[in-house]
């Protein structure tokens, strides 16, 4: 039990000494959580500039295997605390699959993201109207949401 604790304080403590630098956005790749619909699991992005390719693999509220991926571009920023705050738009789509195709949904999520200033982390919130296609044809309204936090690799 104890070197359990102390590796996980280790690992805490090797994230605040990456880097020195003072992050204006993190570039590169981010791995972290999402919590949220339509997919809650595993968060996955990649940016370069203003543009980011975003995607989530985990489950739905269903507990079915769930994937949702697209894009996303910054639209504007400003500073919150001496760190930057992003507003950005973007589309995605999500599925599930379970045993039988229930549905499939594009939405439009307009987000949030904060970067800390000394270190490679971002922490995210997103509103995503859309719509969704059943597996019987018909198209109703969607609206999905999410929070979540990145830690960059690059």
């Amino acid at each position: 039990m104890k070197r359990k604790v102390l590796v996980v304080a280790l690992i805490v403590c090797s994230l605040f000494t990456l880097s020195a630098a003072r992050y204006d956005r993190a570039d590169g790749f981010g791995i972290g959580l999402s919590a949220g619909y339509p997919v809650a699991g595993l968060a996955l992005k990649y940016g370069v500039g203003n543009s980011r390719l975003v995607g989530t693999v985990g489950y739905n509220y269903n507990n079915h295997f769930a994937l949702e991926a697209g894009v996303q571009y910054d639209l504007s920023h400003s500073n919150f605390n001496d760190s930057p705050l992003y507003l950005n738009i973007g589309i995605t789509g999500a599925a599930n699959f379970s045993s039988e195709f229930n549905y499939f949904s594009i939405n439009v999520p307009i987000g949030l993201s904060f970067y800390f200033r000394n270190a490679p982390i971002e922490l995210f919130l997103k509103l995503a109207p859309g719509m969704r296609i059943a597996s019987n044809a018909s198209i109703e309204p969607d609206f999905g949401a999410a929070f979540g936090i990145l830690f960059y690799v690059n």
